[in-house]
C-alpha cells in the first residue's frame, strides 16, 4: 500500500500515479474528516451544529482508516478537532440553558418569543410539563 520498511507513508512523492495510489480514497476522507472538524469549532458558536459536524468528522476519521494499521496524520488531527467542537458545543448549550433559567431579562425576552412564535409562553411550556422554576 505504498508503505517503506517503518511503516510510514510518502505524503511528499511526486512522482505517484494518483489513479493507482490505493492510499489516495482513505487521504481524501481523512482530509474531508479534518475539514468538517475544523468548521465545527467555530460553527458551535453560531448555530450550535457545530456537534453534529463534530461527530461526522470523527465517524469519517475512523472511517478513514480502513485496513491500515494505523491512522492517517489527517484522522487524527480531524478526531481532535471533533471532539473539541462536540465538547465546545454542549458547553455552549448548557450555558445558553443557564442563562435562560437564571437572567430574568433573557426569560421575558424568550417569554415574549415563544409568544409570538407558538401563542403560548415558554413558562406556560414549562408549566404543561410539570417543571416549577422561581425567578
Amino acid at each position: 500500500m505504498g508503505e517503506n520498511e517503518n511503516g510510514d507513508y510518502y505524503y511528499n512523492n511526486y512522482n505517484y500515479n494518483r489513479t493507482h495510489n490505493e492510499l489516495d480514497q482513505h487521504v481524501k476522507l481523512a482530509g474531508t474528516a479534518l475539514v468538517l472538524g475544523l468548521i465545527s469549532i467555530p460553527l458551535c458558536f453560531v448555530i450550535n451544529i457545530g456537534v453534529i459536524f463534530g461527530g461526522i468528522a470523527i465517524v469519517l476519521a475512523f472511517l478513514s482508516k480502513g485496513t491500515m494499521d494505523k491512522l492517517l496524520p489527517q484522522a487524527k488531527k480531524a478526531i481532535l478537532y471533533g471532539t473539541l467542537g462536540i465538547v465546545i458545543g454542549y458547553g455552549v448549550f448548557a450555558y445558553d440553558v443557564y442563562r435562560v433559567f437564571t437572567d430574568p431579562q433573557l426569560r421575558t425576552q424568550l417569554n415574549t418569543m415563544s409568544e409570538q412564535m407558538n401563542g403560548v409562553s415558554f413558562d406556560d411550556m414549562l408549566k404543561e410539563l410539570g417543571v416549577t422554576i422561581d425567578n
